[in-house]
């Protein structure tokens, strides 16, 4: 696809920041792949893959060749009674769920956004979310690859054969492999530094633990994969465990008077061993979705809730582990009653509201601002303190309206704030803000910079002062080693721009009232009827939103993108406006129930 309304379309992810790639390739098998990877060999460019696009780092964004691999890669093999499966990239991880629920499994890796995201960009983000912490992500399911390395070679390293075969035909990359094993392991501070570093959710930078725990060089080969964000290979397909779902389950949430009570408490359920995740909200994470939850209403400035979940096989082991986290919360000062509910009904209700936060900061929004997103990870002992400093640092910095949530039982957070970037003193308020954060996790708390969005364009430049030379050097290698041609997302993991972070930032210009919330997260688009086959209901906002940018430009003077415009224009009326079934669909999906369709109803006219 050359066509600039196609680029646009489909180089826009739910991140802040955006990039046009030159051409949208959609490959339908791994000699499509093979190809690719030839042709950029040959034209020296580099090659970006994308699935679903809910990406929120800037990965599945390009300046170059954007390979799209998603709804042509669904396919599937379930196997010994679905105690493991083999995915390719382009399935929706709520869809492996639904496959293997007859099996009595689900798929452990749990982000947010499972129900739009794929298996592909969960994988290679190492994207976790509320229980599976570090114990059953992607790295901990992961049984083997199916990968094409940047040099066309096609390696499976569940297949003995095509292991021999890349024994013979690579025995310098096996080599490497195993020096780099060895010395990693020889380097008694790196080991001691990787094994503390991924006791906590962490995915700054390539994922070096393989080093510390496998020996079987394949085995760290397929490892390498996850985390790495598209920069070392394509995978082509993943043989991954499943989790046992458990029978029981209930849900509480716990209104906490103060923000450092609220942690004390998770901190000390924790110890419990009883919690299967636990999710914390500030005050103003609660403010965004307190009116569908009157329990929020009326709370002190400094409250802290808690939605806490426990699993277990059978009902009595429920009740006892319900037993001993009431005793926990028997000793705190709660605003209300603990109460403990396995309703369907109610417990979806609190975990839909968990999934929907982001996207509700988002459309709370004032018009030309951009939603911005981090997710840092702090030491769990130190919860308390580290939550109250970032509050802390907000004010200093002037973001009294930052909201900071997440997944609290891995000391796991995120903030989201609103951000302008049309003057040098936002963009110079932004860039302070961001240094200090990376001082209060990184110097103050040795904390993760990224937790489990992955590293993307926006944290690359600070992989280094994490981890530290000999970690960055390692990754450094690893990269060499895989891509030396450096062909495979260039300046995603690895920026040595300082300011990488600071660039390309995503236009966000005002539309209509029923669009304008939209954060472009692409959980829509799961259930846009036209995805695919035209324009989807995010990407039809997408282009909307560059027609409105393209005419205040025109309007200005600016003659080449008057002429883009008309030509957008004339593009969008039959992929965006004709071929939109305006069913509205997309809206049962959206999070803030934004109805595309009802919204090109009035562009038709």
């Amino acid at each position: 696809m050359k066509k600039y309304i196609e680029r646009l379309a489909w180089g826009t992810d739910a991140g802040f920041y955006r990039l046009i790639p030159q051409e949208v390739l959609h490959p339908a098998t791994e000699q499509d792949v093979l190809d690719i990877i030839a042709r950029a060999h040959k034209e020296k460019k580099h090659i970006t893959f994308r699935a679903a696009g809910t990406s929120l780092s800037g990965q599945a964004i390009s300046d170059s060749l954007l390979v799209v691999c998603g709804k042509k890669w669904e396919q599937y093999t379930v196997h010994n009674e679905g105690k493991s499966i083999t995915l390719q990239p382009g399935i929706v991880g709520q869809r492996v769920n639904e496959i293997l629920k007859p099996y009595g499994k689900y798929f452990t890796p749990d982000p947010a956004s499972l129900k739009s995201a794929m298996v592909g960009g969960i994988v290679m983000n190492n994207a976790s979310g509320m229980c599976c912490g570090t114990h059953a992500n992607s790295y901990r399911a992961l049984k083997s690859v199916r990968i094409i390395l940047p040099d066309g070679t096609l390696l499976d390293t569940g297949d003995e054969k095509n292991r021999a075969a890349f024994v013979m035909s690579h025995q310098k990359f096996i080599r490497k492999i195993e020096e780099l094993r060895d010395k990693t392991r020889k380097n008694a501070s790196l080991m001691e530094r990787i094994r503390r570093k991924y006791s906590i959710k962490n995915v700054t930078g390539l994922t070096i633990l393989p080093f510390a725990e496998y020996d079987d060089p394949f085995d760290i080969i397929a490892h390498l994969m996850v985390g790495s964000e598209g920069t070392l290979a394509f995978l082509s397909s993943i043989t991954m465990t499943t989790g046992d779902i458990c029978g029981y389950s209930s849900s509480a949430l716990l209104l906490f008077p103060t923000t450092k009570s609220a942690c004390e408490a998770i901190i000390e359920m924790k110890t419990t061993g009883m919690l299967s995740a636990a999710e914390f909200f500030d005050r103003k994470a609660m403010q965004t979705v307190e009116k569908d939850f009157p329990e929020l209403q009326g709370l002190p400035e400094d409250a802290g809730a808690v939605l806490i979940r426990t699993d277990a096989s059978t009902q009595e082991e429920l009740d006892k582990k319900n037993e001993v986290l009431q005793k926990v919360l028997n000793t705190y000062k709660l605003c209300q009653e603990a109460q403990f509910t396995s309703d369907p009904v109610l417990t979806g209700k609190y975990w839909a509201m968990r999934s929907g936060i982001f996207p509700a900061v988002g459309g709370t929004r004032e018009v030309g601002t951009t939603c911005l997103i981090e997710d840092i990870a702090f030491p769990v002992e130190h919860l308390a303190e580290a939550t109250l400093a970032l509050q802390q640092l907000f004010k200093e910095h002037n973001y009294p309206e930052a909201v900071i949530y997440g997944h609290a039982l891995e000391g796991n957070y995120h903030f989201i704030l609103n951000q302008r970037f049309d003057s040098p003193q936002a963009i110079e308020q932004y860039d302070h803000m961001m240094r200090a954060v990376v001082d209060l996790v990184v110097d103050q708390y040795d904390g993760s910079l990224k937790a489990e969005h992955g590293t993307g364009r926006n944290m690359a430049p600070f992989v280094r002062r994490e981890w530290g030379d000999d970690a960055y050097e390692l990754m450094c290698e690893v990269k060499q080693l895989f891509d030396p041609n450096n062909i495979m997302n260039p300046g995603v993991i690895f920026n040595e721009d300082p300011a990488s972070y600071l660039q390309h930032i995503k236009p966000l210009p005002e539309v209509h009232q029923m669009i304008d919330r939209c954060i472009e997260c692409g959980f829509c688009e799961v259930n846009c009827v036209s995805c695919g086959f035209a324009l989807s209901s995010r990407q039809r906002i997408v282009v909307q939103r560059e027609l409105a940018r393209l005419h205040a430009s025109a309007q200005a003077g600016n003659k080449a993108d008057a002429s883009l415009e008309k030509q957008l224009k004339k593009q969008f009326a039959k992929i965006g406006r004709d071929l939109c079934a305006g069913d509205g669909l997309c809206s049962t999906s959206c999070p803030l129930k934004i109805n595309v369709g009802e919204y090109i109803h009035i562009v038709r006219e």
